[in-house]
């Protein structure tokens, strides 16, 4: 960990079953763009398949460390923790522009789903193998989802709120800053490394900042300052 940051904590970890992410068929029939009542054969069968082995296969974790030794240039769209300065682009500077710290969080539900979706597609399924892949992308964020809850809750009992969490390659943020945000965590933060490419394994993992503070708003994902199309926070309220 980068010991010229200003550590507020030392780093919290989460270990969560299945279970605790309240997946159902509706949420994954959304997530694939099915129109409820109006789902075609054999969908819902294979889903119900997935989600009764998804416990043995998707193992969530993750995490945070709050600093408080925080800079936010909004005139150069930029946000620094201690001697690491980050491109956040005008979007997330924004937003994260009135936090007094920032939890910098990664989380993951770990390799097997994705182990299991390239077995089911090296076998010839790719319907299948498409449904566990998408089973482990709504798995992450619903993982992130339960620890930004407890985020919540712990600053609550200190009078702060938080922000929506924001991840390089979203609203702007170069990917290859992926690099800077793991250099502020453990080695291997909840297992998860980066390749030279700047990607996360497992492949299923999410990284970013949370802002914190007395004045922050948590709001709506402005998807319509934004251009990614494929963004996972999309609309997501």
């Amino acid at each position: 960990m980068d010991t010229n940051s200003s550590v507020t904590t030392m780093p919290v970890v989460y270990n969560l079953n299945f279970k605790d992410l309240s997946i159902d068929s509706a949420l994954v029939e959304d997530y694939i763009g099915f129109i409820p009542e109006n789902i075609p054969e054999p969908f819902p069968e294979l889903i119900y398949e997935i989600l009764s082995e998804a416990e043995t296969r998707i193992n969530p974790t993750g995490g945070y460390v709050i600093f408080s030794d925080l800079f936010i240039d909004n005139s150069a769209k930029r946000i620094g923790l201690g001697d690491t300065t980050f491109a956040t682009g005008p979007i997330v500077t924004k937003h994260l522009e009135k936090s007094s710290s920032v939890a910098v969080f990664a989380c993951t539900v770990g390799k097997e789903v994705s182990e299991w979706a390239a077995s089911i597609h090296k076998k010839g399924n790719s319907v299948l193998s498409y449904l566990i892949d998408s089973l482990g992308s709504i798995a992450v964020e619903s993982a992130m989802d339960q620890i930004q809850a407890k985020l919540k809750e712990n600053m609550a009992k200190k009078g702060l709120l938080i922000t929506n969490r924001y991840s390089p390659g979203y609203c702007g943020w170069d990917t290859q800053e992926q690099k800077h945000l793991f250099g502020l965590l453990p080695e291997k933060f909840c297992g998860i490394s980066l390749t030279e490419s700047m990607l996360m394994k497992p492949i299923k993992s999410v990284s970013g900042m949370v802002g914190i503070g007395r004045e922050v708003r948590h709001r709506k994902y402005s998807c319509n300052f934004c251009n990614d199309t494929h963004c996972v926070y999309r609309n997501k309220r």
